[in-house]
């Protein structure tokens, strides 16, 4: 009986150690970003392991680009982000992800940091402004909700072989992420 029972602490305190490797904040490497396409120039993946098995990712992405060539109308921002909650397990190597579809939050925007700043504009070009920022807001999210799903090795495991050596975390083959 006794003996029973080191072996169960033995294998808690194994599967706690490895557990500690995964614990922390990771980012995805620029070749890992640059195989998702989400319809940004720049894309930044983040996640968070925590000790009670708490799992969290953002994805954000951002470009800039011009609605046309006049100065009211220039140097605009999209912006998408995707929030995943969720838990995880660490078992033999092995890395699983539990996340339910409502835990999946997708947010967009488009604004113009200079008009922000300024604040002198046309009441025509403030109600375009607020329509395309809108109509942008409730397409993308949309959007970025169904492209996720092009991407499940960012977020999605079932028992993936990991490995963690030095400042690198690797989940199955494709997920590499630095601390």
């Amino acid at each position: 009986m006794k003996q029973i029972a080191i072996t169960l602490l033995l294998c808690l305190f194994c599967q706690y150690s490895f557990a500690q490797k995964v614990t922390g904040r990771w980012h995805c490497t620029k070749e890992v970003t640059e195989q998702v396409e989400m319809g940004y120039n720049n894309l930044y993946c983040t996640y968070k392991f925590r000790k009670n098995g708490d799992l969290t990712i953002k994805i954000e992405g951002e470009e800039k680009f011009d609605h046309s060539s006049t100065s009211h109308d220039r140097d605009h921002i999209r912006r998408g982000i995707i929030r995943i909650k969720g838990k995880y397990t660490v078992n033999e190597g092995k890395i699983s992800s539990f996340v339910e579809n409502n835990d999946v939050e997708t947010y967009a925007e488009e604004y113009n940091p200079q008009l922000e700043i300024s604040n002198v504009t046309t009441a025509s070009n403030f109600v375009g402004q607020n329509i395309r920022e809108s109509d942008y807001r409730l397409k993308k999210s949309s959007y970025l909700r169904k492209k996720l799903l092009d991407y499940r090795f960012l977020w999605d495991w079932d028992e993936e072989p990991y490995t963690v050596t030095g400042k690198e975390l690797k989940i199955g083959e494709r997920l590499v992420c630095e601390r």
